[in-house]
């Protein structure tokens, strides 16, 4: 029933009439400031962060003389509501630098944000919020705060953040904020969020014994049990069936290289900070690779090729590290070691934009005919022109790279949206955006071309001419990576994952101690026959047991009393369909058999 609920109220939240973004985003920029004055009342020496607005409400970081707690929140929202009715109006003043540092003497972070804007050219702006408060703001707020519904805001949690997200800096309290129009949107979006919660991946994994996280291994680093390994291992084995129809080679490339490795691909000037320190070894300094296209360029470089062999598409399940700061790991979705569904695709200038729709292709074929997952659309992040250190090449090379992607994205007829200054140091990247059953919008892959990687390697193919020709590359990774991937599956199917994915796919519960032989022959068929069955533990009543099974989300439980036996019969229920009843154990195999074939979710 709680999941009946969660649909209705998401379905709810979501179908509501849409306000007008600016109006809202200005309601949640003035209520920002209106906590910073709150928090300002209680403690007159805080020294004040940022307070932007964020998705579903904002965000203000303090540095206090004592740390908050949740009783702190409710006298905090009290003050916002008061001045809320206080009809106080909000006000834009210029500033020069000079009055600025003076108006902000006290605050140390508003003067270092001072003196970056300075430095940017951009003119300094103070807000007023009555006579009360002001702030270093360049604006977006309500004229007044009698504006503002002041049942439609909740201080939501807190949390800490460096200043500047930087560990050598102090830390901080921030303050999160719910806000929307009306109090019906707000309560609208807290059922939403609270149905979310039972979907949590995280509070799954554990229950359902899927992985696990060690602090003598590390944080970041999930451990697979036995279970979720299953689901692990069904996802790559159903991957390599379908890339090998697609027309891809399988490789395998170690986890550690030598450094000029990753100075020739052109990463260590851009990555070196997501890497982790290097090795020293007698021969060279090595590091754990936190990317797998160098030392697939690596193996491509090895031997000369034909233009017959391409487009030459190898792929792996390749595992890479990367030195996540502690602080935004969370479970499956940010780790530090994780195992990608990876491919590189060889093929020349005249290829590329045909392959790349392919590879939008085979993306749509995962996402929407395999998962049912219908709502996703593609970001294609562009360079910046203005900030040359950040990318590697030309002009040139970056305009036909782009114009490539866009041209083939089009013709594939996936929505998409572009983003400036989100490339990749050697290329521009489309990556597809799905969205969760809970509302969260996650980056599920990404899918690149390249053009500057392999002149780096001097990759090569000899052309019908015989003469050489440079070679272009398709980086992409559809189901993105095992960690991230099954995380969101997690949440998708709120952890009933579909028949052929499910680590136990039937358990069988003998009614009385009489039927445990008929049980264990139900077994032996189901196990010899590949079916992951489980027996029930007898100890337990058959009511206990048939809701052990629906706690750990098992699709088929089979209940086998004196009837079943004599009939050669198996009673079925199913976790989604109910009780199905009575069939003969031949019909039941032949269809639990049918429904893993079909992948049927």
């Amino acid at each position: 029933m709680a999941f009946k609920n969660y649909e209705f109220s998401r379905k709810i939240y979501l179908m509501a009439p849409k306000t007008d973004g600016t109006r809202i985003e200005n309601v949640r920029h003035s209520l920002a400031h209106l906590l910073a004055a709150a928090v300002l009342k209680k403690f007159p020496k805080a020294k004040l962060g940022i307070g932007p607005t964020i998705e579903n409400g904002f965000y203000y970081d303090f540095l206090l003389p004592r740390t908050l707690t949740p009783e702190d929140l409710g006298e905090l929202e009290k003050t916002m509501r008061e001045l809320i009715r206080a009809g106080l109006p909000f006000t834009g003043k210029k500033l020069t630098p000079a009055t600025a540092k003076k108006l902000f003497k006290d605050q140390s972070f508003k003067l270092d944000l001072i003196k970056e804007f300075v430095k940017d050219k951009k003119q300094l702006t103070a807000y007023y919020t009555g006579d009360i408060f002001f702030d270093l703001c360049r604006g977006g707020h309500v004229k007044n705060t009698k504006e503002i519904d002041p049942d439609a805001f909740k201080l939501d949690k807190l949390a800490g953040a460096y200043w500047r997200g930087n560990e050598k800096n102090p830390q901080l309290q921030r303050i999160y904020g719910l806000a929307f129009e009306t109090k019906k949107e707000l309560e609208d979006y807290l059922e939403m969020r609270k149905g979310a919660e039972l979907r949590d991946h995280r509070k799954l994994g554990e229950r359902l014994d899927l992985f696990t996280f060690s602090e003598l291994v590390g944080p970041g680093l999930p451990i697979w049990t036995t279970k979720g390994t299953v689901i692990r291992e069904e996802l790559e084995k159903f991957a390599k069936e379908t890339e090998s129809k697609w027309g891809y080679e399988r490789i395998a490339t170690p986890h550690i290289a030598k450094e000029k490795l990753f100075e020739t691909s052109g990463h260590l000037p851009y990555y070196k900070n997501d890497m982790y320190p290097g090795m020293k070894l007698d021969d060279a300094t090595y590091y754990l690779k936190a990317m797998n296209c160098p030392i697939t360029m690596a193996l491509f470089a090895q031997k000369s090729h034909s233009y017959r062999e391409l487009p030459l598409r190898l792929a792996e399940y390749g595992t890479v590290y990367r030195d996540e700061l502690s602080g935004v790991l969370s479970g499956l979705l940010r780790v530090r070691g994780f195992t990608q569904n990876d491919a590189h695709i060889f093929c020349s200038e005249e290829q590329v934009e045909e392959e790349f729709v392919q590879v939008m292709k085979l993306h749509e074929y995962y996402y929407r005919d395999v998962f049912g997952i219908k709502d996703y659309y593609v970001r294609l992040s562009l360079r910046d022109k203005k900030k040359k250190g950040k990318f590697g090449g030309n002009d040139a090379v970056w305009d036909k790279a782009e114009a490539t992607v866009r041209r083939a994205i089009k013709k594939s007829g996936v929505p998409f949206k572009e983003s400036v200054g989100e490339a990749t140091f050697y290329g521009p990247k489309a990556d597809f955006q799905i969205k969760s059953v809970i509302g969260r919008e996650e980056t599920a892959s990404t899918n690149q071309i390249d053009f500057i990687m392999p002149a780096r390697f001097g990759l090569k193919y000899i052309g019908k001419d015989g003469k050489e020709h440079p070679v272009v590359v398709i980086h992409r990774a559809p189901l993105g990576s095992h960690e991230r991937f099954i995380g969101f599956l997690i949440e998708h199917f709120a952890g009933a994952f579909p028949l052929w994915l499910s680590p136990v796919q039937a358990e069988i519960i003998n009614v009385g101690s009489g039927q445990k032989k008929y049980a264990e022959e139900i077994y032996k068929i189901l196990r010899d026959s590949g079916v992951r069955a489980k027996l029930s533990d007898e100890n337990l009543t058959v009511g206990k047991r048939i809701r052990g099974a629906e706690l750990q989300k098992i699709p088929y439980v089979l209940v086998l009393g004196e009837k079943e036996e004599k009939n050669k019969t198996v009673n079925v229920r199913h976790y989604h369909r109910g009780q199905e009843g009575e069939v003969k154990t031949e019909k039941f195999l032949e269809k639990i058999l049918s429904e893993i074939e079909k992948r049927i979710i």
